[in-house]
């Protein structure tokens, strides 16, 4: 299924990322996780790409075969374009065709260091190819602003050039402060993107794993979510429980908002998205698990 058909705007579902597990290929590993992830009836999946050459590139697609195939649960492979050639893109793309892929989320990728790259330089170089290739396209945006946009009146111009090149969904970077999300749903509504935004949403499991997203993704903390961290700093399964109860007010209150779909960085840790579920559920807001 095609992720624009899965979503549909104010309906309020939820989505998944995962990521391809270090190493040698595990299908049992994988298997696992899909397994635990499709009951809780996500709106879809989507893998991400690892960059600049690593071996792990080609179980991108392994996997979201096997979230459609023996799950049945509509997935997207991300593709980054800046640190491969012109024909490692288009291998790439022609690999997920011949898979049966239907679904593409077209990013730019962090700068690999050593990684030859020069093909492309932002996702918008090819999402209208992937188009005309039969490609659902989504696209990523940013609440608080891409780390090196000049303004954040760029970001909504490069997110409507992405929708008017053929891009039907967006998903955004992850954001702990839901004042910021509103803002930025005000904002996209004003530069007249009409497409389902998957609002990004990561549960917090270590201060190292927060400082490290502040830094990869210049992100601000709520005052919340640094009393938590320092509540249970020496406590990892207490910080577990504290940062999903906080996830889960986010969420409620996103779509309360109206927020089109929520997509949780699972981290691939499958009793996160399960405690996740299982709080959503409770609040009333996922009748399904």
């Amino acid at each position: 299924m095609k992720i624009s058909e899965a979503l549909k705007k104010g309906k309020g579902t939820l989505s998944f990322e995962i990521f391809p597990p270090k190493g040698d290929f595990n299908a049992d590993e994988v298997r696992a996780l899909l397994a635990a992830l499709s009951p809780l009836a996500p709106s879809y999946v989507s893998v991400t790409y690892s960059a600049g050459g690593s071996k792990n590139n080609r179980l991108t697609e392994e996997i979201a075969s096997l979230a459609q195939t023996e799950n049945h649960i509509p997935s997207a492979c991300h593709i980054t374009v800046l640190n491969s050639t012109k024909e490692e893109v288009k291998q790439t793309i022609d690999s997920f065709h011949a898979r049966g892929i239907e679904n593409v989320l077209a990013l730019r990728g962090d700068k690999v260091e050593g990684a030859v790259g020069g093909g492309y330089t932002h996702p918008t170089d090819i999402i209208p190819s992937l188009v005309s290739r039969g490609f659902c396209v989504g696209a990523s945006c940013y609440p608080e602003g891409h780390p090196t946009s000049p303004a954040l009146s760029e970001d909504f111009r490069y997110m409507k050039m992405k929708e008017e090149l053929g891009a039907s969904f967006f998903v955004s970077q992850l954001c702990f402060d839901n004042r910021r999300f509103f803002e930025f749903f005000r904002e996209v509504e004003k530069a007249g993107v009409t497409s389902p935004i998957s609002a990004g949403i990561m549960p917090i499991m270590s201060k190292a794993q927060v400082n490290r997203m502040i830094y990869m993704c210049a992100v601000s903390l709520p005052g919340e979510i640094i009393r938590i961290l320092n509540r249970y700093e020496e406590d990892k399964d207490g910080l577990l429980q504290a940062g999903l109860d906080y996830a889960a007010d986010q969420i409620a209150e996103l779509y309360d908002s109206g927020a089109d779909d929520i997509h949780f960085y699972t981290m691939n840790r499958s009793e996160a998205a399960v405690g996740l579920v299982e709080r959503l559920t409770a609040k009333g807001y996922l009748k399904h698990a």
